[in-house]
């Protein structure tokens, strides 16, 4: 059999697909691909109640960006600069008020109205600058908007920020700092002597000096449960973020040429998530995720990717075996013991399949074909992190997680041994329904011929 009658058998299991040859130019399309913006409140509130109610909370403040993001839409610039938060959001079980936000004015006015301008979560307003917390503490100092010079009338964009920005002074008042403003919100929600959780040392101090008979304790293990069951505006981004993520895989993979860089490829991959307004996270290339490592691609290679990029936050996940050229059949053999094992468990994921079972799904199936192979069939939830089941603080692994409607699943299927001709990958994105699962994105072939 020749190389071309090879791949051709390849293709036609249904397991594989052949990238037409282009040039990186070519594979680039022009113009971007921006989806519409997905407005307010991205946190479900129903799993967020569960899960303050199971660990005895009242609220939760949270500052660090990402979680001020998912509790509001918006994220505060100044967090992505490094710099500790200085505006907060307020989340309780209330249905009346289930967010409120406190905001330094200008952060407000520069960054936040332009989003929240119309999503009526009420705001407390603070004017100072400094980040002594004692500074100007008995009277408000000015707001810090820019001077309208009156020479030329103002554009759509300063006109609703000024608005926006009075709206939430006359509704909430004007303080003179953070604590001020974060007393005032804790004691109108009924806070000011509850139990609160906080997720940044920064928060904690200000919620600690804003209410002193309140218990704070950390957001991380309320967060990591809160997060895995979306709603459904986060289920909208995800499918954003994973049909974007797929899209700028396969371009990149366009662009893949015997000698060529694996350096290259990934800036090929991180350049279309961009043109289509994602962020490149990582990407994976035969097992090697340094950045830096440099290597060349061979004919007859076989090569795992695994891709990874994020949009308005939330993360696509993606892997696929790359066959350059005619691969050896080990890795034919390989890769479809991976399909066999990957299409039985996602034939039965459905709610109330715990992560261990659907791991063990995965083994009977390779078993049941007589495959023996090393494939973990490891799931993960993806959303806000790329594992974001998963805490930061070291408070240990979660329980064995059962599966709920809403839940966004990531099962990796890679290949962990050598001596088999290659590196090999498959992962797809899975929505968890009432009953069963579905791809949030295209699915496509199982293996891809370059």
């Amino acid at each position: 059999m020749n190389r071309r009658d090879a791949l051709g058998t390849i293709a036609a299991t249904g397991l594989a697909s052949t990238l037409p040859g282009t040039s990186s130019a070519a594979a680039r399309p022009g113009g971007s691909a921006l989806h519409p913006p997905v407005v307010g409140p991205r946190m479900n509130f129903a799993q967020a109640d569960k899960i303050m109610t199971q660990l005895g909370l009242d609220a939760l403040v949270l500052g660090d960006g990402v979680n001020f993001q998912q509790a509001t839409g918006s994220r505060p610039v100044i967090t992505r600069m490094g710099r500790s938060p200085s505006t907060f959001a307020i989340v309780t079980r209330r249905e009346d008020e289930r967010v409120t936000i406190v905001s330094a004015a200008f952060s407000y006015y520069y960054t936040l109205a332009d989003m929240q301008h119309d999503s009526g979560i009420p705001a407390y307003i603070y004017t100072a600058i400094s980040r002594d917390i004692h500074a100007n503490e008995d009277q408000s100092a000015p707001l810090a908007l820019f001077r309208d010079r009156g020479e030329i009338p103002t554009g759509d964009i300063e006109r609703t920020r000024v608005a926006a920005t009075q709206r939430a002074l006359d509704d909430k008042g004007q303080y003179p700092t953070l604590d001020k403003a974060l007393a005032k919100a804790l004691a109108n929600l009924g806070l000011s002597k509850s139990r609160i959780a906080v997720d940044h040392p920064y928060v904690d101090q200000m919620v600690s000096l804003a209410a002193p008979k309140a218990t704070t304790v950390d957001a991380d293990d309320a967060l990591r449960r809160i997060r895995p069951v979306k709603s459904a505006n986060e289920i909208q981004l995800m499918r954003q973020a994973a049909g974007g993520n797929v899209e700028s895989a396969l371009e990149a993979l366009k662009t893949i040429r015997v000698g060529g860089s694996f350096r290259d490829l990934r800036a090929e991959f991180y350049a279309a998530a961009a043109r289509r307004g994602h962020r490149g996270v990582f990407m994976v290339i035969d097992r090697t995720s340094d950045e830096l490592y440099e290597n060349s691609f061979r004919d007859g290679q076989a090569i795992l990717i695994d891709c990874v990029s994020e949009y308005e936050g939330y993360h696509g996940d993606y892997g696929r075996t790359v066959f350059i050229g005619e691969p050896v059949k080990n890795m034919i053999d390989a890769t479809k013991a991976m399909a066999i094992g990957w299409d039985s468990v996602r034939e039965q994921l459905r709610p109330g399949l715990k992560f261990s079972e659907i791991m063990a799904l995965g083994q009977a199936a390779l078993r049941s074909a007589n495959k023996r192979y090393a494939i973990p069939f490891s799931p993960h939830s993806v959303g806000l992190h790329h594992s974001d089941h998963v805490g930061s603080t070291g408070l240990g692994p979660r329980e064995d997680i059962v599966l709920e409607p809403g839940m966004i699943l990531s099962i990796d299927c890679p290949l962990t041994e050598t001596g088999v001709g290659g590196s090999a990958h498959l992962e797809d994105l899975m929505l968890i329904t009432a009953d069963g699962s579905e791809p949030i994105h295209d699915i496509g072939h199982q293996t891809i011929t370059v």
